[in-house]
């Protein structure tokens, strides 16, 4: 990450995965046909924070969109996140550490 003066700007990948989720929480919404209000008060967020967060804002916490997500019922997969079936780096670490061989136990 690099600082600009005291705001950290996130790397151009993350904010790319950060702008998908909020167009898709934008269309979940509008699918809903839910106002940005009616949605803030079903995730107990101020609107404010709602529009920064269909912005794709990386200043929103991580509460609010979790909060978001969930009273649109989408926050199940987000469970799913940094899962060692999907991590091959911790795969490898993992299966490097494992003992070569295991011996009965007396």
């Amino acid at each position: 990450m690099c600082a600009v003066g005291n705001i950290t700007k996130i790397p151009s990948e993350a904010q790319d995965v950060l702008s998908r989720l909020s167009e898709r929480i934008s269309i979940a919404r509008k699918a809903r046909d839910w106002t940005q209000a009616d949605l803030a008060d079903r995730a107990g967020i101020g609107r404010g924070t709602l529009i920064e967060i269909e912005k794709g804002s990386p200043y929103v916490g991580m509460d609010s969109y979790m909060k978001t997500l969930w009273a649109l019922n989408l926050h199940h997969d987000m469970d799913k996140v940094g899962l060692l079936e999907s991590d091959t780096a911790a795969q490898q670490l993992m299966a490097s550490s494992l003992p070569r061989r295991v011996r009965p136990r007396r």
